[in-house]
């Protein structure tokens, strides 16, 4: 098949509009590394150490389903950026919001169990 036609069969019609979801998800992929400074053999290697799973949960990613790009905050502030240094590791998306949850709220715990209200009725 010549290239014309298979990139005419790969392709959707949307609006009207031809759209390439291959191409689509390849330019979101490398975009997304970017942002976080890795590049895609770098990508690689963190898939192959983590046994293509989560690293939290240790869950395998589903094929399709997002990878998200753990970085420590401290080190870059800016929401989904990283100096790629920061780097820690690929989770699931509902680890990866726990993980968030847990980081914002975990000096807030201590305080709370340190001083629970209780303490005082009793």
């Amino acid at each position: 098949m010549a290239l014309a036609a298979k990139r005419k069969a790969e392709s959707v019609r949307v609006n009207g509009r031809r759209r390439y979801p291959e191409s689509k998800r390849r330019w979101r992929q490398t975009y997304k590394l970017w942002r976080y400074g890795l590049t895609q053999e770098q990508f690689g290697r963190l898939l192959a150490v983590q046994e293509n799973a989560c690293g939290m949960c240790r869950e395998p990613f589903a094929e399709g389903s997002p990878i998200c790009v753990d970085h420590d905050h401290a080190c870059c502030q800016g929401e989904k950026m990283s100096c790629g240094k920061c780097v820690r590791g690929l989770l699931c998306r509902s680890c990866n919001a726990a993980l968030g949850h847990i980081e914002r709220k975990s000096e807030l715990a201590r305080v709370y169990l340190a001083n629970s209200p209780a303490r005082l009725v009793a």
